[in-house]
């Protein structure tokens, strides 16, 4: 479908990546990795052919058709979401013009022109059923469908586009996008102005969708989701890898793990053939010896090393000595404006190492509530109070705008916390992308993502026992993003943050709450817990309005309550008991499904090649070659039936090995 032949690119002195060899097949959904300004998005604009490489070629299928969804987007103008979206539905309305042209003709003939009707009849027949047969009375329908899983509500799809902001904006042009159906879909961070109930909807859109994918996201479970493949870019060019993410950094720490012996084991033979050389190096009988042995370690290649994908670890300053209840809200009331009331007499405690992640529909109030909570906007009603002497930061989605702009990065750092050690703040800065000279810029002169780093960076320094995070993550890669989610699982004081990731909310939150209809539902657990008892119909009672009687036994598990004492260090021991239980149980299992994973890919490859024989012309010229070939396909075919049903086992067997571990995940 695509080839990448040899393909470099530099800009000035600096090389992005070089010989880059790749092929992307139908119906694989690939993730495009690797480090912020290796070059993921540049290599796609070379796909499509926005941008031209300083060498190779990129070749493309004839009659493959591409769609590309880039991480900056052009502002649309005043049509409507509706008739904007349903632009990526041309090719159907072209067909419904052509029925309505045959009908305006028909209704125009005069009754005596019955051979020409009879004609425009079986023309205009064989045009409604090729728009029948593309769901093209369905078409309508499917804009709202989309339109309505990226998170529009239905009465507003006839607002123009140019109201909407850039993140919305953005929405359009995917759901436009999604409803061309292309071969093969390029996607730049698709989910970076998606909500959480827009991400679920796009993985199960994706999960279903025909063609074939390039996806570049650091979002860690929608990768884990979607991909059939990784595609790992570093300047030498691209490591491809079969499976999901977490199958590719189980790869990489094996492949890691071989190289290491591979280094120790030449490091053996080069150190004993340096002590014959050293040992004989002078004596007549052995020259022809020494030589050989120089020549030999002359033509050896050093090992090399696999790139660390661990990150940096930092801990956050210890959160200041506070009460037990850090911050409460009595009988709120909220709205955006007089004449629309979101919250009502809304009561809420939240307590000191309570992790709490907000989650709800778009337009909920999710924003609104962190807002109220750090004093960001006044109550109309009712009571915000802090606990005893707590001290909260609010990171806003907007945080950069309060930077100062004539400082340099290291600077505006340091202004956080007075007394910071230059080599941990030159560590952390380095964790969120900000490596060596780049801590001497001006604030005036970073990028928007780039600013964004900077107040998390100046966030993380601040001491704080109550941290307010409205999408910390945007801007972060993977690596940024495991680091911070580190620090704050690791954070003593309270956090209350919203995310689309869902990978960090379940690392970080021990606590859910439903943000919906004016009301906040406690759920115990991570999001994956949220979400299991959601699907259960599992639900507790929201928190009481301010005149309402708690029911007790509905409160019992939430966070009203202060959760009992536990053994921690007893606890992490048990848990890492299982943790070991459980991978010894699962390594055999993966090495099944490892094995036929490569076994699937090689039978793959190879009935691809025969299938290319076959479609050659000149290939049934020999007939013997015709029927070796066919008799391939066939046995090829069995061995590939045969290898899905082994790693079909294989997966069961190890979803219910994981099932059995559940508490775990």
């Amino acid at each position: 479908m695509l080839w990448v032949n040899g393909v470099g690119k530099s800009f000035g002195p600096q090389t992005l990546f070089e010989d880059v060899n790749w092929q992307v097949n139908p119906g694989q959904r690939v993730g495009l990795i690797g480090p912020n300004g290796a070059g993921k998005s540049t290599l796609i604009k070379i796909l499509v052919g926005q941008v031209e490489s300083d060498q190779g070629q990129v070749i493309t299928q004839k009659g493959v058709k591409l769609g590309y969804l880039p991480q900056d987007i052009a502002e649309l103008g005043p049509k409507s979401i509706r008739n904007e979206a349903s632009e990526g539905l041309a090719e159907l309305w072209a067909m419904k013009a052509e029925v309505d042209r045959y009908a305006d003709r028909l209704a125009a003939l005069e009754e005596h022109e019955v051979d020409q009707r009879s004609e425009l009849l079986e023309l205009y027949g064989a045009a409604q059923q090729r728009f029948e047969q593309e769901g093209g009375f369905e078409a309508e329908s499917k804009v709202e469908q989309v339109l309505c899983g990226l998170g529009f509500k239905s009465e507003r799809l006839d607002d123009p586009c140019d109201t909407l902001s850039g993140g919305w904006q953005m929405r359009v042009i995917l759901a436009r996008l999604l409803l061309q159906s292309p071969d093969c879909l390029l996607l730049d961070e698709p989910t970076n102005h998606l909500d959480l109930h827009s991400v679920a909807w796009l993985k199960h859109f994706l999960q279903g969708f025909a063609g074939s994918l390039i996806l570049i996201s650091h979002d860690r479970w929608f990768l884990n989701e979607i991909c059939t493949h990784i595609a790992e870019l570093t300047q030498a060019g691209v490591d491809l890898y079969t499976g999901h993410f977490d199958s590719y950094l189980e790869q990489v720490e094996q492949r890691r793990e071989l190289l290491d012996r591979q280094r120790k084991n030449q490091a053996k033979k080069v150190a004993q053939l340096e002590r014959f050389i050293d040992r004989f190096r002078y004596k007549a009988t052995k020259a022809k010896q020494v030589q050989s042995r120089v020549k030999r370690l002359e033509k050896m290649q050093q090992v090399g090393e696999v790139q660390d994908v661990a990150t940096i670890h930092f801990e956050l300053p210890e959160p200041p000595k506070c009460g037990r209840v850090v911050l409460e809200l009595d009988g709120v009331e909220q709205g955006y404006h007089e004449e629309q009331t979101l919250y009502r007499g809304l009561d809420i405690t939240i307590e000191r190492g309570q992790h709490i992640a907000l989650v709800g529909p778009n337009g909920a109030g999710k924003s609104t509530l962190l807002k109220l909570l750090a004093g960001e906007v006044m109550c109309r009603r009712g009571v915000r109070e802090l606990g005893h002497l707590a001290r909260p930061y609010y990171f806003a989605q907007h945080q950069a705008e309060a930077l100062n702009l004539e400082l340099t990065v290291l600077q505006e750092a340091q202004s956080a916390r007075e007394g910071t050690n230059i080599t941990q703040l030159r560590s952390m800065l380095g964790a969120f992308l900000f490596d060596g000279d780049d801590v001497k810029k001006h604030v005036s002169v970073l990028s928007g993502g780039e600013k964004s780093r900077l107040a998390l960076v100046k966030m993380l320094l601040t001491p704080a026992n109550v941290l307010l995070l409205d999408e910390p993550t945007n801007h972060l890669d993977m690596g940024s993003r495991a680091v911070l989610g580190q620090a704050l699982r690791s954070f003593e004081g309270a956090v209350i943050l919203i995310s689309h990731d869902r990978y960090f909310l379940d690392e970080v939150c021990d606590q859910v709450w439903e943000v919906d209809g004016g009301r906040v539902t406690p759920f115990l657990g991570n999001y994956s817990e949220y979400l299991e008892r959601i699907a259960r119909n599992d639900r507790p009672g929201p928190f009481p309005l301010s005149g309402e009687a708690p029911n007790k036994d509905e409160f019992k598990h939430s966070s009203v309550i202060a959760p009992p004492k536990v053994d921690r260090k007893a606890e992490k021991r048990r848990l890492a008991a299982l943790q070991d239980e459980r991978a010894r149980a699962l390594r055999p299992i993966r090495k099944r499904i490892k094995s036929a994973e490569d076994k699937i890919s090689t039978l793959e490859e190879r009935l691809q090649k025969l299938e290319e024989i076959q479609c050659a012309p000149d290939h049934y010229d020999d007939p013997e070659a015709v029927i070796r070939v066919a008799r391939e396909v066939k046995e090829r075919e069995s061995e590939l039936e045969a290898v899905m049903t082994e790693w079909e086992e294989a997966e069961l067997e190890l979803a219910s090995i994981n099932e059995r571990y559940a508490e775990l995940s």
